[in-house]
């Protein structure tokens, strides 16, 4: 095969790769900010914590954000899939565990803690897969990953508030959002199954016609030494 259809052909494979790695950061983020966005009323209301101790459950949501961040960057190097599968998992069981616990106020707030922990894992390694997957539009990719944890972020709490004003309830929101993170190991599974294999760092150059004898020159100056 000729190079230029090569390099079509493995173009359009990483970009068929990239859409998977968007849909995650849309259905993660999605389903942990459909739960956190409506989180107030259910500490308040349903675990019957303090509503001036609120302020601290959020720290704890904060640090664990934190530490999901540093532990997706670190453990993505080595097994991207494998973390981000596991980690999608954990949120989506976690969500789903804060239904019937959050009438428990240690236990909603441990559970508030390990979703922030879980869901934010996944973050930094979609985000690099995209990167790697972008071919030579990485600052575009990093731009539209970006947008896609916005997109689930709107629409996952559009349809959590649809819930909190259902039947279910205050645990709307927490089912929601255990839908949503379910739902994000469906693109990471396509991933993994179609590989993730990408240039891992991309540097652009520029040459002009001016420029190519000089490099020339210099190239046979090299080889020549």
């Amino acid at each position: 095969m000729p190079r230029q259809p090569q390099e079509e052909h493995r173009q359009r494979r990483r970009q068929g790769r990239l859409w998977p790695a968007l849909g995650a950061a849309v259905l993660i983020m999605g389903g942990v900010l459909a739960a956190y966005t409506y989180i107030t009323p259910l500490l308040t209301d349903r675990a019957g914590i303090p509503a001036g101790a609120v302020p601290l459950v959020l720290i704890a949501f904060g640090i664990g954000a934190l530490g999901g961040t540093a532990n997706g960057g670190r453990l993505g190097d080595r097994r991207p899939m494998v973390t981000t599968i596991t980690a999608a998992a954990a949120t989506s069981l976690i969500l789903l565990a804060l239904i019937p616990a959050s009438n428990r106020p240690v236990a909603a707030v441990v559970l508030v803690f390990g979703m922030a922990l879980a869901g934010f894992t996944v973050n930094p390694v979609v985000t690099s897969l995209a990167v790697r997957l972008a071919g030579d539009a990485p600052a575009l990719t990093s731009a539209l990953t970006t947008s896609g944890y916005n997109t689930g972020i709107a629409a996952g709490s559009l349809v959590a508030g649809r819930a909190l004003d259902s039947s279910l309830g205050l645990t709307g929101p927490a089912l929601v959002g255990a839908v949503f993170a379910a739902l994000t190991l469906l693109p990471l599974i396509a991933l993994a199954l179609r590989g993730t294999t990408g240039p891992s760092r991309i540097v652009a150059h520029h040459t002009t016609d001016a420029d190519e004898p000089r490099q020339t020159a210099d190239a046979t100056a090299t080889t020549a030494r």
